[in-house]
């Protein structure tokens, strides 16, 4: 970074001077974070990681090719990512000073980019030293083998980074490459011989279990050659892209700051663009068959989103199959299938969010609002069920588990992922009552009521995936989550006025 752009990054920072009060409270709070959600889901991760089952998992003959794919898909989501917020960002004014300046991006942007990579690079390593390190912790690797896959994993990070700039910079080669990487990285697990010459092959060749030092290299000279590039990617980076980038990204986290996640998700989803000549709205006869087809088109209009919500599913799919083998934590997968689900389903439920913002006010459409909201839920229940009852029994055919099982948790999941979509869209802002303080002799609990509160479809999507699972062997967990879903729809839907 240059003199002159440090000097204007200062200038920024000092308008709001933290004392010394600020600091100490803000290691105050880092430290009781740590104390109270870091270590204790470490240790949950790490015991998880060391158990029988994840051993298993880890160590099973398919791990190397589970890895390479997982790398290919972390690549290739880089790009995607880079498209909408990329790595090199800073607030909207400094943005403005510093872009329309003389200097070089590389040294106005370059602290951003370091920042945002060393976070990516320090994921990937905690990744890789959770690998390696329960595997050697069993017997099942070595200290060499520990060593090389961490710095696999810091490797993996940095070509991440490159990735994350690169789908910045060239936003719309980046879906061509990541469209690429995703089908090349299928390749290497279809076909073994072919990781040789590949790159994210080369990380399943550098899996503890196997041991390749030569891909080590590899990957090095990888990274080099990509850190290389660096400078000349960021001197690409235009204006326009900077400063939308910049001010999506402060808008989004001021509505995340405020608990209101589903705004700050929307302010990212692309513009309706394609199939906007065909008429959405037909006299089919039947009114839900009418519904079902403007919420159809209304889908197609956004293919990127489309296509990310089939993908969505069908890992879901894969997931909830895959929970029913039996050396498998399905309640984790399951859990793991629901929140992918629930996700899935947000580019399909634009209708439900349109039904529960109009319920709120008088009829439109010459209707009740209940038969708004169930004609535009036909659209997202009908595609979600066909999707996973398709995925789970051509997987459980795959892995030879029972299908009848999975089949009825598909559609279980299928009903819980809709109705957590419905709470959602039902949800509306923060109440006022959460922001009141609560003294208690452990504190106040408020900050974490306003962060469960916001989380709240996450964890049901996740308790109903679970529940979803485990249907035959605790029916009783099914029906406790299937009835408070249905109170919380129910009574988020008296109040929405």
């Amino acid at each position: 970074m240059s003199s002159r752009s440090q000097a204007a990054i200062s200038i920024w920072r000092a308008r709001n001077i933290r004392t010394t009060g600020d600091r100490a409270f803000a290691i105050y709070t880092v430290l009781m974070l740590a104390l109270v959600a870091v270590i204790p889901i470490g240790r949950a991760v790490w015991l998880s990681a060391t158990s029988p089952t994840g051993l298993s998992l880890l160590a099973d003959a398919a791990a190397p090719r589970i890895a390479s794919l997982i790398v290919a898909a972390l690549w290739a989501g880089a790009l995607l990512l880079g498209r909408d917020r990329g790595p090199a960002v800073l607030p909207p004014f400094v943005t403005h000073a510093l872009a329309t300046s003389d200097l070089p991006r590389f040294n106005t942007f370059g602290a951003a980019l370091l920042r945002s990579g060393m976070i990516v690079v320090t994921g990937c390593m905690i990744v890789a030293g959770l690998i390696s390190t329960s595997l050697a912790s069993n017997g099942l690797a070595g200290a060499q083998a520990v060593a090389n896959f961490i710095a696999v994993g810091t490797l993996v990070g940095v070509i991440t980074t490159v990735a994350w700039l690169v789908g910045q910079v060239f936003p719309r080669a980046a879906v061509v490459g990541a469209l690429g990487i995703l089908a090349l990285g299928v390749v290497a697990v279809a076909v073994p011989a072919s990781q040789t010459y590949l790159p994210w092959g080369w990380v399943g060749l550098a899996y503890p279990t196997s041991g390749g030092s030569p891909s080590l290299l590899a990957l090095t000279a990888l990274a080099l050659s990509l850190v290389g590039l660096v400078p000349v990617l960021m001197n690409r980076l235009g204006f326009e892209q900077l400063a939308m980038q910049a001010a999506r990204w402060e808008s989004a986290t001021t509505h995340a700051v405020g608990m209101d996640f589903s705004s700050a998700a929307t302010i990212y989803q692309p513009k309706p663009h394609f199939g906007r000549r065909i008429r959405a709205v037909r006299p089919y006869g039947r009114l839900a068959r009418i519904f079902f087809v403007r919420d159809a088109i209304g889908a197609i209009r956004t293919p990127g989103r489309l296509i990310v919500s089939i993908v969505a599913l069908s890992g879901a799919g894969v997931l909830l199959a895959f929970a029913f083998v039996p050396t498998a934590p399905g309640w984790l997968l399951g859990a793991t299938a629901g929140v992918i689900a629930f996700a899935g389903l947000g580019p399909l439920t634009d209708g439900i969010r349109h039904a529960a913002g109009v319920a709120s006010g008088f009829p439109l459409y010459g209707m009740s609002d209940e038969r708004l909201l169930t004609h535009h839920a036909l659209f997202p229940l009908v595609v979600t069920l066909v999707m996973l009852l398709a995925v789970v029994i051509l997987c459980s055919i795959i892995f030879g588990t029972a299908s009848g099982a999975a089949a009825v948790s598909s559609i279980a999941l299928a009903l819980l992922a809709l109705a957590t979509r419905i709470s959602n869209a039902l949800k509306g802002s923060l109440p006022i009552a959460l922001l009141t303080p609560m003294s208690t002799p452990a504190g106040d609990p408020m900050a974490a009521v306003r962060v469960i509160w916001g989380l709240d479809a996450i964890l049901l999507a996740a308790l109903g995936g679970a529940a979803a699972v485990l249907a035959f062997e605790s029916p009783i967990l099914l029906l406790g989550i299937s009835t408070a879903l249905t109170g919380i729809v129910v009574t988020r839907w008296r109040d929405r006025r």
